[in-house]
Order: C-alpha cells, then sequence, then structure tokens
C-alpha cells in the first residue's frame, strides 16, 4: 500500500483529520525513505493513526488542508535527524511564524544563529519578540544580529532593552560589553556603548566594556580616557589598569605605558600586572627585555604553568623555536594548554617546512580556540605540497564534522578554490554565505575583491558601493572601493576622496598609505605619491607595496633605484604576480 492509499482509506474509514495526517506522511515519505521503509511507514500510520480515529467527527477535507506549524517542526525534526542544518533553520522559522508559543521561536532563533543563518535568526527573532516582546535574551539577539549588520539604530534599540529595567552588576555589563566588541563590528560596538554610556553614566562596568571595545577598534584615545576615570573612582579594580598602558602604547607613547606599570606595580605587587608589562614588552618587539623580565617572575614564583606558558609564547615571537617547541613540550607533558601547544607546534613544523609534523600536531588539536587554525594549517600543508584536492576535501571534512563552523570553512574554501583555478566554484561559495549572512560588509568586501581579481569589475565595484553605504565610516572599506576605482577606473577624483577619508580615519594604516600614494601617481603628484608610498615601505615590506614604489621612481627617470627595488623585492617575494607584472611592463 502507497501513502496515497492510505490517505484514502482513512478518509473513508477513519475520517479526514487522519487523512491529513496521511497526506503529510505522504509528502515525507521521499525524505523518509532512505531512514524508513514506506511500507512499514504506512503500515505504522495505519495500526496506529487510523484505529484510534475512528469515532472522531468529520473534519475539513483533506483538499482543503495547508501544512502549519505541527507539520514545519515535524519536518524541522527530520531534517534534523539528517542532518539537514539549512533546512532544519528554514522549517523551525516556518513553525515559528504559525506558531503562537515564543519557545518554539527561541529555539528557532537560537538554532539558526549557533550554524550562521543570520537571515533566518532575523526572522525568527523578529516573530519570539512580536510573541514575548519584554523579553531580555530576545533583544540581545536582536542587538548582536543588527550589530553584525552594521544596522546601528535599530541595534542601540535592542541593547538598550536588553538591559531592562533594573541595573546590572559590573561585571555582567562588563561581560555584555566584550561580548558587543567581540561580534565582529569592534568599531559598531564602541559607537553603541558610548551612546549607551550617556543613558547609563553611572554604570562603571558598561563604561569598562566601553574602554575595551575602543581598544579594540582603534579608538585609543577614549580607551585612555574612559581608563582612566575609571581608576580614579575605583582604584581597587584592576581592569583600567590593563587598558591604559595597552592605550598609550598603541598611541605611541610607550615611555608612558611603562612608567604607568612602574607606578602601579609600587603600589601593589601584582603577578597579573608582571605578567602584562611582560606580554607588553614582547608585543613591542622587546622579547629579550620581556624574557629578563620573565626570569625574574620565575625565579621568584617557580616555574609556574602560566610563566612557561608566557616563556614559549615570546621565544615563538622572538624566532627561537628550539626554546618555544620545549617550553610547549613541557606544557604538553603536564596536560596543560593542550590544544594551543600542539597547534603552536604544528605551526613551527609548518615554519620548517615539515609538513608530515605539523600535520601530526594540528591534527591533535580538537577543540578549542586553535581548532578552526588547526585545519586550516593541515589545508595550507597540503597545497603546499601541490595537492589541492586533498586540501579542498579537508576543509570539507572539517565543515561536515563541525556544522556550526560551516559558513566560516566555505569562504575559506572559496579562496582555496579561486587559487586553484577554480574561479566559478569560488564565487558560487561567497553568493551562498552572502544569501544566508546579508549585510555582512566585510564579507560583502572579500566577495567584491575576488570579482575584481576575476575580471568582474563592474559586478566588484557594486558591491563594493554596497559595503560603503552599510558602513560609511569604515576604514577598510573606504579604502578598498577607492583602491579599485584608482585601478580598474579613471575616476581618480573619486577615489581620492574615498581614500582620503579612510586615511582620516586610519592615517597609520599602511595599506591605506599605500592607496594614498597609489591615488596620488594615477592624478600625477608624483613628489606627493612617492612621499606616502616611501612612508607606507617603512611600517610594511610588501610586494605589491614595492611594484608601486618602484613604478613612481620609475615615472620620476630614477629608474637605477626602480630595478634595484623591484629586483630586491623578486628575490624575497618571487611569486609575486603583481611585482612579476609591473617589472615586466617597463623592462620586458
Amino acid at each position: 500500500m502507497t501513502a496515497a492509499d492510505a490517505a484514502a482509506f482513512c478518509k473513508a474509514y477513519a475520517g479526514p483529520a487522519w487523512a491529513i495526517i496521511a497526506v503529510m506522511l505522504s509528502r515525507l515519505l521521499h525524505s523518509l525513505s532512505p531512514i524508513i521503509p514506506p511500507a512499514i511507514a504506512v503500515l505504522a500510520l495505519l495500526s496506529g493513526g487510523c484505529a484510534s480515529s475512528l469515532q472522531q467527527p468529520p473534519d475539513a477535507a483533506v483538499d482543503e488542508y495547508y501544512p502549519g506549524a505541527s507539520y514545519s517542526l515535524l519536518m524541522a525534526e527530520i531534517a534534523l535527524q539528517r542532518k539537514s542544518w539549512l533546512v532544519t533553520a528554514r522549517e523551525y522559522l516556518n513553525a515559528a511564524e504559525q506558531s503562537s508559543d515564543p519557545e518554539l521561536a527561541r529555539r528557532a532563533t537560537e538554532f539558526a544563529d549557533e550554524f550562521g543563518y543570520e537571515v533566518f535568526a532575523m526572522g525568527a527573532v523578529r516573530r519570539w519578540l512580536e510573541l514575548e516582546p519584554q523579553s531580555l535574551l530576545a533583544h540581545e539577539y536582536s542587538g548582536r544580529l543588527y550589530l553584525r549588520r552594521n544596522e546601528l539604530d535599530q541595534a542601540l534599540i535592542h541593547w538598550r532593552s536588553s538591559f531592562g529595567a533594573v541595573a546590572l552588576s559590573d561585571e555582567e555589563y562588563l561581560r555584555i560589553a566584550v561580548d558587543m566588541a567581540e561580534e565582529g563590528n569592534a568599531a559598531g560596538a564602541t559607537w553603541l556603548l558610548i551612546r549607551l554610556v550617556n543613558e547609563r553614566p553611572d554604570e562603571i562596568g558598561l563604561r569598562m566594556g566601553l574602554a575595551y571595545a575602543a581598544l579594540r577598534s582603534g579608538a585609543w584615545e577614549l580607551a585612555l580616557v574612559e581608563s582612566q576615570r575609571i581608576a580614579l573612582e575605583r582604584p581597587d579594580w584592576i581592569q583600567p589598569q590593563l587598558v591604559i598602558p595597552k592605550a598609550l602604547a598603541s598611541m605611541g607613547r610607550e615611555y608612558e605605558a611603562f612608567a604607568y606599570f612602574d607606578d602601579a606595580l609600587e603600589a601593589d605587587d601584582s603577578t597579573t600586572l608582571e605578567l602584562e608589562y611582560v606580554r607588553l614588552l614582547s608585543a613591542l618587539g622587546r622579547h629579550e627585555e620581556a624574557l629578563r623580565r620573565l626570569a625574574v617572575l620565575g625565579k621568584a614564583y617557580g616555574a609556574q604553568p602560566e610563566l612557561v606558558r608566557l616563556h614559549a609564547q615570546i621565544a615563538f615571537a622572538a624566532g627561537d623555536f628550539v626554546a618555544a617547541s620545549k617550553d610547549y613540550e613541557q606544557l604538553l607533558a603536564n596536560a596543560i594548554s593542550i590544544y594551543e601547544s600542539r597547534f603552536m607546534l604544528g605551526r613551527m613544523a609548518m615554519e620548517r617546512g615539515d609538513c608530515r609534523r605539523a600535520i601530526a600536531d594540528f591534527e591533535r588539536v580538537l577543540g578549542g580556540g586553535y581548532l578552526m587554525q588547526a585545519q586550516l594549517g593541515i589545508a595550507a600543508c597540503y597545497e603546499k605540497s601541490g595537492d589541492a584536492d586533498a586540501a579542498l576535501e579537508q576543509l570539507r571534512s572539517f565543515a561536515e564534522k563541525h556544522p556550526r563552523l560551516a559558513l566560516d570553512v566555505a569562504t575559506l574554501e572559496a579562496q582555496l578554490l579561486f587559487r586553484s583555478g577554480r574561479v566559478d566554484e569560488a564565487l558560487a561559495h561567497y553568493e551562498t554565505v552572502s544569501r544566508l549572512q546579508p549585510r555582512r560588509f566585510r564579507l560583502m568586501l572579500e566577495h567584491g575583491s575576488m570579482l575584481d581579481l576575476a575580471g568582474r569589475y563592474d559586478d566588484a565595484l557594486t558591491i563594493m558601493r554596497q559595503a560603503v553605504a552599510i558602513a560609511p565610516t569604515d576604514a577598510n572599506a573606504l579604502n578598498t572601493l577607492g583602491y579599485t576605482l584608482t585601478n580598474r577606473t579613471r575616476r581618480h577624483d573619486e577615489a581620492y576622496q574615498l581614500i582620503r577619508l579612510a586615511f582620516e580615519l586610519e592615517p597609520n594604516s599602511a595599506p591605506i598609505i599605500d592607496s594614498m600614494g597609489w591615488v596620488s601617481y594615477r592624478r600625477g603628484q608624483l613628489d606627493e605619491a612617492r612621499s606616502y608610498l616611501e612612508l607606507a615601505l617603512t611600517q610594511l615590506d610588501d610586494p605589491e607595496l614595492i611594484a608601486h614604489l618602484g613604478e613612481v621612481l620609475w615615472a620620476s627617470n630614477e629608474r637605477e633605484r626602480a630595478l634595484a627595488l623591484w629586483d630586491r623585492g623578486l628575490t624575497n617575494y618571487p611569486d609575486s604576480q603583481p611585482l612579476i607584472e609591473t617589472r615586466a611592463r617597463f623592462m620586458p
């Protein structure tokens, strides 16, 4: 008996209600067939459903049936069992939209958000708020989603509502604010927190979160001022003491940063501050000084795991792989920082060219913050050895085992496909992710840059303009569009205005300084172009930057210097296409 036969039987002998279920079953048979043979499913229907409904009164005709929340929920559960995650998210949303149960809307929101399906998460959380408008958690989800999309006015409304009427603890405010800054839009989080702090100026935890977000987004003066104020109000709180020296150092005021540490340590001999002192020394490239200070701590406290770990990090940063490997092996022997140690050992093996050892270490990173990086390391090893197919299979296998990271992996897979010459497949990956994560302007910039490299200049500029419209004060978005206009069009004045704004926002960014030099060159301003490009090269040794400066030197009749610069660049970057192509244009 088929499902259609079962429906007819139930309609005739058991009533239309069970006939409706039979129709649902017939629609699901195709999905169920790999799991449950159709005959068994039909028998289950007849033996369980029809028999129990013989005495029910007539209901709506089967032909008038339209699937509702129960049907969508059933579809979602079947898709979940079959690991069809995208279908699950879609059907949960369908169920939520047809149900008056806020818990179902919450479930739909959480599932879609967990897998990165933001288009479904946004629909589900809207329904959740329709059903439960006072839910603090629903407002927090909305705030996060709007922040990712850089719709900051809407995000502010929901973050404000997520706090509720009762004041939170300093620690809770700080946690929320730090989480906001880690949503992939630190500048947007800073904008939001400035406004929330203006509304709640007495909440020190919220203000401390603003300082952290400002530090992360490059608003160093704001981070410094806010932290200094908090330190005066709460001299016993260590949080502002950790931000103040970082902000000072980021602003180029290194002497003041370490003087602050010295004063703070004189007032309170804090191990946490000592370790931050050492980390800052290393971050500024003062590795030997950092190791000496760490050795003093080792004598005072013994070979504590955190000291060994920090020693390993500094040794690695200094290029001393022997010492770093010894430290990480010691941590492994004591079952401490296992995944970090495995990842770092693999990374050092990769740097030495020992991909077999690197893969062995990366494969043993099974969780934590290094999981994705380890898998990328494995794929990079395969690609480096010339086996792009194995690299792709590695990424796909990882995405299948960790579906919550699948969309992140998809963009990395796209880049690998593009490098392998499979351009259409690469672009299709970006299109898929973009449909699920709309208005992610950084994703749009990546997609646009790939279109540009593929020769689809009009499409690239269209997407880049959309990204700038979403994030009009993001320096990277402005610079990317401006640089592409400089290279692909004659709209150099428009390009200059965009890049100039990016430069005003981030005057110390080497890529943006390079763009300022390049657009100046295209506008015929050779002296200005040379000044910018030479400055950029002092900050970043990059083959494309070398190609640009060499071309400006050539145009300025300094051809011997241009040739020497290109030759030096090709020695260090022999596979750089911008360098190869630039030199060939002038010296075929």
